[in-house]
Formats: structure tokens, C-alpha cells, sequence
């Protein structure tokens, strides 16, 4: 299973489209909702929690930080640059370069863009409800296609296990996310439908960690 089908399948198990009323309709943050930088500068002696806790001091005027990442190598040396992921897209990023060459307690930092790959939002999942449960899955599998192949190119529509009455659509294309936030609301086969948008797994907001890098306990 792919992470983003992992997504897909917990978000459908602990979630209906019936709640929509109190949760938003994309469950994470958007490619344009985040910022992200390459940081460098520091010496790669120092203690790992100084250098990532003077990062997050220095950029919090930037925006909201959700992560400081500076990988601890085997030799518990740190890696030469690390990295910091803001919420406010690329406002915060522009706000974060103007502090590059300043000083962070005793050594100068370099700050660099650090954007996500251009297609990296191109395979988002619509979790759709609403449409009519009378019909079988071949029917309703075949409605679901011709309704979101406006979206992009359609990898796959699943069911949830439980019920007929949530299925997810796999999506692949430019600008898919924003045309399948379009499609809520609208009308298949006479039912009007819930669409809730699961993001590109490509998308996130904590950098990842290597397991084989000496990472602090």
C-alpha cells in the first residue's frame, strides 16, 4: 500500500463527509500553504538540540515553524545543512531569506529556497459520499470516472471496506487538487455529492528522517 493510499483508507475509517460542517476540506496543508528552506552556516560539532533550538529562535519571526530538521550523521556529527518548514507558503520564505548572512549566536547562517518538486501536488485523493448506494460498484465505479475526469488522469477508485457509501478517487494531473475541491457540491446521477480532498502524499509539513543516520534519542 502507498502512503498515499494509507492516507486515504485511516482519514476514510475515522472520518465522514457528514462532519465536513466542523473540519476543513483538505486534511492537510497544501503545496502553497508551505514554506521551506535549506539552512547552513553552523559548525557541524556543535550539539545537535543548540543548533536546531537557535534555527527555530532566529526564523520565528518568519511565520509558523512546524519543523527544524538537522540530521545527526553516524558520527554524530551533524549534516552540513539543515532544513526549516514553515505554514504561510512563500511569504515566509522571502521573510526567511532576508535573514541570510546574519548572525545565530556566534556563527553566520545562509538561508536558501528549498521549494517542493513541481508536481509534487499532482496526486491527490477525493474522498466522495452522496451518491446513489442503490447502484452496483461496477455502476457507481463508472460515474466516479466520468465525473472526476475533468481532474486529471485517474489511477484508481476504491471503496471503504464497510460501506459503499465512501469511495476514494486516485487522481493524477496539474492542478488536480484544485479541481477536485471544485466537483463539492456538485451533481452525479441526480445526487448531490461531498467531495473532501486528501493532498499529495509528496506534500508535508515535517521534513523526514533517515533511520540510519545517528538520530538523537
Amino acid at each position: 500500500m502507498s502512503p498515499t493510499e494509507g492516507s486515504a483508507t485511516k482519514e476514510m475509517s475515522l472520518l465522514t463527509l457528514n462532519e465536513r460542517d466542523t473540519t476543513k476540506r483538505t486534511t492537510r496543508p497544501r503545496k502553497r500553504d508551505i514554506g521551506r528552506i535549506r539552512v547552513m552556516g553552523y559548525s557541524i560539532d556543535l550539539p545537535h538540540d543548540d543548533v536546531v533550538n537557535a534555527l527555530r529562535k532566529h526564523f520565528s519571526s518568519c511565520g509558523e515553524i512546524t519543523d527544524v530538521c538537522v540530521h545527526v550523521l553516524t558520527d554524530n556529527l551533524l549534516d552540513s545543512f539543515g532544513f526549516i518548514y514553515f505554514l504561510g507558503g512563500q511569504g515566509t520564505v522571502d521573510r526567511a531569506m532576508q535573514l541570510s548572512g546574519t548572525d545565530v549566536g556566534g556563527w553566520n547562517v545562509t538561508v536558501k529556497p528549498y521549494p517542493f518538486l513541481e508536481d509534487a501536488d499532482w496526486d491527490p485523493v477525493a474522498i466522495v459520499q452522496g451518491y446513489d448506494t442503490c447502484l452496483g460498484k461496477t455502476d457507481i465505479k463508472r460515474m466516479l470516472f466520468d465525473h472526476f475526469s475533468s481532474c486529471g488522469q485517474i489511477k484508481d477508485i476504491k471503496f471503504q471496506r464497510s460501506s459503499i457509501g465512501l469511495a476514494s478517487v486516485y487522481l493524477y494531473g496539474e492542478g488536480a487538487e484544485d479541481k477536485v475541491l471544485d466537483l463539492d457540491g456538485s451533481y452525479m446521477g441526480g445526487c448531490k455529492i461531498l467531495v473532501k480532498l486528501i493532498p499529495s502524499s509528496g506534500i508535508y509539513t515535517v521534513h523526514p528522517r533517515s533511520r540510519h543516520l545517528g538520530w538523537p534519542r
